[in-house]
């Protein structure tokens, strides 16, 4: 019997589910393949007596390819297993919370959003396209176009990390109470100017990194330059860059101070190449292409804090 969960620990339902059962040694197939339609329960199937271990393909159509456990095919054993499964990117649909239902907790994000002027879609082949003059009420409401879609998933998603992670010198404050305006959102990044306090606790951290080894990790910086906008690249001083280990979530918080005048520009990401998205990807079949889809960065959110009270992405995926 299989038992197949989502991250969040639902039993799953899915309209066409594919089980192939192969032997281990040899890889060569027992049985027949079998769809089903999973509708939210455990499924159980008569599997032909085998001499070797066997494993289960498991191909759904909503959810990512996945591998159960090798379990024995001895005469007579009954076999129980319970699957975490990832929802397949492209097959979800964000449904977002309204503007005037967003709880409390989302304050600080629209304190920013009303501060912030013609944000633009992160897009270094087509730059400079402003999203909406203000994107508050009726236009945060009405945002339409998958990329104008993805983006505003993905700023959700970097905006929970940052609001549910302390600063770690003083800790009272979120990384995202230093932001001030933001500039420009993508489906894998934000950028925004930031209160200069930030880039001090950033370099402080990077100046004592001993001290925060469980947490921080120093990353290289120069790699996001080509991030900065071009109207703002003549007036780079310096870039410095720091990562947040597996168990904080990944997030890369790259900092460029310009001149002329000074002010701090914060690039924010969710990493692609972090730890902890690598091992659960590994447990899947088909890799994350193109860069991280924020319906990913979804899973791993749920995943890591989906049970704890207040939780709340701003959006669910339908």
């Amino acid at each position: 019997m299989f038992t197949l969960q989502d991250v969040a620990g639902r039993v799953v339902s899915d309209p066409s589910t594919f089980f192939t059962f192969r032997q281990l040694t040899g890889n060569r197939q027992v049985g027949d393949q079998l769809e089903v339609a999973l509708s939210g329960a455990p499924v159980r199937f008569q599997v032909p007596v085998s001499p070797d271990v066997l494993v289960c393909e498991i191909d759904p159509r909503r959810y990512r390819f996945v591998f159960s456990p090798v379990f024995f095919g001895t005469p007579g054993s009954s076999v129980t297993r319970s699957l975490t499964v990832w929802r397949e990117p492209d097959e979800w649909t964000p449904a977002f919370t309204a503007w005037d239902a967003l709880p409390r907790s989302f304050a600080p994000l629209k304190r920013v959003l009303r501060a912030s002027r013609d944000v633009t879609l992160f897009d270094r082949k087509h730059p400079d396209q402003v999203i909406a003059p203000l994107l508050v009420t009726h236009t945060w409401d009405g945002l339409a176009g998958r990329e104008h879609i993805l983006a505003k998933t993905a700023l959700l998603n970097t905006y929970y990390r940052l609001d549910s992670m302390r600063e770690p010198i003083g800790g009272e404050r979120s990384w995202f109470s230093f932001v001030t305006r933001l500039v420009a959102i993508g489906r894998e990044r934000l950028l925004a100017f930031v209160d200069p306090e930030m880039h001090t606790r950033v370099c402080h951290i990077l100046d004592h990194l001993e001290q925060f080894r469980g947490d921080y990790e120093a990353t290289p910086a120069e790699n996001h330059r080509p991030n900065v906008p071009a109207a703002l690249q003549s007036r780079i001083v310096k870039m410095v860059s720091l990562k947040s280990t597996h168990a904080r979530g990944n997030v890369q918080l790259t900092l460029t101070r310009l001149r002329d005048p000074e002010e701090f520009l914060l690039d924010a990401d969710i990493d692609e190449s972090g730890e902890l998205l690598r091992h659960l990807l590994d447990l899947f079949k088909h890799k994350v292409s193109g860069g991280t889809h924020p319906h990913d960065i979804h899973e791993i959110l749920v995943h890591q804090d989906g049970r704890t009270a207040g939780f709340d992405l701003g959006y669910r995926l339908v």
